[in-house]
């Protein structure tokens, strides 16, 4: 399925009369350092992406990749939750870009009242994920699961209390209150009624199991290469459009196969649209993958075994031939 058709970049020409009718032809070198991300893809020639079910950028450090998918995300009006490289000049670049989607998902489709309608805003069904975003949803986890271990430590104690007098803390308390929570219960007021309840539970579940209801269960704790995949996993849900910025990060070859196999299928099985920034070779060579290699210019689309890196890696292990058995 393909939601995003085609997405334009302005031209050097374009960027030029942008830039010099802001400062009204007072051109002074300092303007030019701090105007990102104008230049940076025109440096390249790259004006135009022409997009497939999976759309790949691939390129070096600093090549562009994340510059096109964060004015992609901008354009779209794509929400995120991570912070991106930005400047005070990506909303002018993005009034110069253009876009062409499916019919039905138009983007520009207004109510009367001039607000845009989400059964036509491509945003809507549009995910932009990155590998901080990835980070913080692992380090999110991380701190639920330490306020779980110390609000356990509350609800022991209170188990205990309610449960065996003899060993609390005040027993002649602990015992005063099953007292009191037991026989003075009033529906219409609610006095009492929720701690009765948890009385009760407290009585009838063992002690893992109420601890469970009560605050919860503490995820099992997994390396952040698991950890990414099964957040991409669950991400990656339904039909839509997902930009992915190096997903790879962090990830063993398995599991980087196996985050190809997900793309893949889903883009062929469960009408989605992939636009991916990567250095991997195993998310690169994803079958029918289109691919703009940003080391060029100007870029170009090419196959996975015709770019440098994958040059390099093939050159690595022809070199070692006496290595093999």
């Amino acid at each position: 399925m393909i939601y995003l058709e085609q997405f334009r970049f302005p031209s050097r020409e374009t960027e030029e009369k942008y830039i010099s009718s802001k400062f009204e032809g007072a051109l002074e070198s300092n303007y030019y350092d701090n105007v990102y991300p104008f230049y940076t893809l025109s440096d390249k020639d790259f004006y135009c992406i022409d997009f497939e079910p999976v759309t790949i950028l691939h390129g070096g450090n600093g090549s562009g990749k994340s510059t096109a998918l964060n004015t992609i995300a901008r354009k779209l009006h794509i929400s995120r939750q991570s912070a991106y490289n930005s400047s005070r000049w990506l909303d002018d670049y993005t009034k110069l870009c253009t876009y062409h989607t499916d019919m039905f998902f138009s983007g520009e489709e207004f109510d009367e009242n001039g607000t845009r309608q989400s059964r036509f805003d491509i945003s809507s069904i549009s995910k932009m994920l990155t590998s901080d975003d990835i980070f913080h949803m692992m380090q999110d986890t991380r701190v639920r699961n330490e306020q779980i271990l110390y609000k356990s430590k509350i609800v022991q104690k209170q188990w205990r209390n309610s449960n065996d007098p003899d060993r609390a803390d005040n027993p002649a308390k602990a015992k005063e209150y099953q007292q009191r929570v037991s026989r003075h219960l009033d529906f219409e007021t609610g006095e009492n009624v929720k701690e009765f309840c948890d009385l009760v539970d407290r009585r009838k579940m063992s002690f893992n199991r109420y601890m469970t209801k009560r605050i919860g269960k503490i995820s099992r704790g997994f390396s952040n290469g698991e950890s990414s995949l099964m957040e991409l996993t669950e991400l990656i849900n339904d039909k839509g459009l997902y930009l992915l910025d190096e997903p790879e990060n962090s990830m063993s070859y398995e599991f980087q196969i196996k985050l190809a196999d997900i793309i893949d299928y889903t883009a062929r099985r469960c009408q989605a649209q992939f636009i991916i920034a990567t250095h991997s070779p195993f998310l690169l060579s994803i079958p029918n993958a289109k691919i703009y290699s940003l080391d060029e210019t100007p870029v170009s689309i090419k196959n996975w075994w015709e770019l440098d890196s994958m040059k390099a890696y093939y050159n690595l292990f022809a070199s070692e031939k006496r290595f093999r058995q």
